[in-house]
């Protein structure tokens, strides 16, 4: 049975019948292996000129790496959110919203993905390590204020137990902790996220150029994935988030802001976008996706004196965008008057040429929602296109001045075309629909197999004791090692152990 998946795209073959070889079957093993997942259209180049004030340092970085364009963009782009979340909301067609954005970036390894990250995010590393030795002093003088301030309290409760004498309760008052300086979280759970808040700054940033470990971890494992993505959510919409557990104390946090970067490889991303939950749950949709186009096998060294001009240059645009990032990072942003931890942005307003864009955006994006429109199948990622492209403009306003008044039209251009670039990212990588998930199971299998048992034979018992533990079940097994030899990544080996052991059955993996 074949079942059209997507918009436009080709037919992807599921069959209903139970999945097993035949010899019978046309296809011998000489026969390429037939995908599992259909492939992914390829995306369209990054539209450079349209980046605004992040056009130079997305250049920089990316002739400094030889990465692709796409991928130094985000690391940017994400950075330039991080460093200005604290300091403005912005006006929407419906209200206001955070300058917070949430990126996600894939691409397999070697795309130089660690090297992008490391250079947009120093001024961050800077920051916090100039902050530490101030925090230290600040820590110290606090524990012994908080020393002095418990001495008190039981002298004076002694002494109004003791001589019946009243102690004023406005004369003893607890120090307040230090902020802890921190803003980058690399692999936190959702509660790891809370507890940095009671103390640590108000506006915060995870970064992780291996994602892997953030979708893998405990954060978004069986029992805190839902919680994790409603929280996070929270995060993106800024709003209130109560804690009430057992054994810790009761809070409430208010006006934070958190931005978020994750880049994942291909093979996490099919599973992360194919999660039914995290779509339904919003998580996903509240995230830019971008899959920029490879350039491995392009990058060759040049070393002529035009390339170390080039480099030289890229390097002078490189450092004034770290720069201002630190020079952001050093802007305390406005604080509630009675609750020092909590932010109070002041709000960036659209200009009437900004505001016209943006309405004009909203209508064609809310018309392609249509049924049978282009992005009929993402209506999540695009109901939010609009409030994105706003947040866009507003980082690219505040990088340039913070003390900025409104969003200008040119802003809100550049912002409206770095989202549409964003939407159709989107847009092809789930343009493969729903896949149903004995097919994802038997991709998940393939990638177990091609790390642990690319050169040895293997059978169900290994499978069901050494697999990936998902598929740790002896009907699923032999359902999914069924899809993968008709699919012809797998064939029967004659070999007569397995780990040591007899078998009366064994597979191998077909030339990889």
């Amino acid at each position: 049975m074949s079942k059209q998946l997507g918009k436009g795209g080709p037919v992807l073959a599921l069959k209903s019948t139970p999945h097993a070889f035949s010899a019978t079957q046309s296809h011998t093993f000489e026969d390429p292996p037939e995908p599992l997942l259909r492939p992914q259209k390829q995306g369209r180049p990054l539209l450079v000129d349209h980046l605004g004030p992040l056009k130079a340092p997305t250049e920089a970085i990316a002739t400094l790496t030889s990465a692709p364009m796409g991928i130094a963009f985000q690391s940017v782009l994400a950075c330039a959110s991080a460093a200005t979340q604290h300091l403005s909301d912005v006006e929407t067609l419906s209200g206001t919203a955070p300058l917070s954005l949430f990126l996600l970036t894939i691409a397999k390894s070697g795309e130089r993905k660690s090297s992008c990250d490391k250079l947009a995010t120093q001024p961050f590393h800077e920051w916090e390590a100039e902050q530490a030795k101030e925090y230290q002093e600040a820590k110290a003088q606090f524990d012994f204020d908080l020393a002095v301030f418990e001495t008190q309290s039981r002298q004076a409760v002694k002494a109004s137990v003791d001589g019946g004498e009243v102690v004023e309760r406005d004369t003893l008052v607890p120090p307040s902790p230090p902020v802890i300086p921190r803003k980058l979280l690399s692999d936190p759970t959702y509660e790891g996220v809370l507890r940095h808040l009671e103390t640590g700054d108000p506006s915060i940033a995870i970064f992780a150029d291996e994602g892997a470990q953030f979708f893998g971890g405990p954060a978004m494992g069986r029992d805190n994935q839902l919680k994790t993505a409603a929280g996070f959510s929270k995060f993106w919409d800024a709003a209130q988030i109560n804690r009430t557990r057992a054994g810790s104390e009761q809070m409430t946090f208010r006006n934070r802001r958190m931005a978020l970067h994750l880049m994942i490889q291909p093979g996490v991303a099919e599973s992360v976008l194919a999660d039914q939950a995290l779509l339904d749950q919003g998580l996903l949709s509240r995230t830019l996706i971008a899959h920029p186009l490879s350039r491995i096998g392009q990058r060759f060294i040049d070393v002529s004196p035009e390339e170390a001009e080039r480099r030289a240059l890229a390097q002078t645009d490189l450092t004034a965008f770290q720069r201002r990032i630190a020079a952001l990072l050093r802007i305390p942003g406005p604080r509630q008057d009675f609750a020092p931890l909590e932010l109070n942005p002041r709000v960036l307003h659209l200009s009437q040429d900004a505001r016209a864009l943006l309405v004009q955006f909203a209508n064609a994006i809310e018309q392609q929602q249509a049924a049978g429109g282009n992005l009929s199948h993402i209506t999540g990622f695009a109901s939010k296109a609009a409030e994105q492209a706003t947040r866009v403009a507003g980082v690219l306003t505040a990088l340039q001045d913070h003390e900025a008044e409104c969003v200008s039209l040119h802003a809100m251009q550049s912002a409206v075309s770095i989202v549409s670039w964003h939407l159709t990212e989107a847009q092809r990588l789930l343009d493969n629909g729903e896949v149903s998930k004995d097919m994802r199971d038997a991709r998940c299998l393939l990638d177990w197999l091609k790390l642990h048992r690319r050169d040895m034979p293997f059978n169900r018992r290994d499978l069901t004791r050494n697999g990936p533990s998902r598929i740790r079940g002896t009907d699923l097994s032999k359902k999914l090692l069924s899809i993968l030899e008709e699919h012809r990544h797998v064939r029967p080996s004659a070999a007569a152990k397995v780990n040591g052991t007899r078998t009366s059955e064994a597979w191998e993996l077909c030339d990889v």
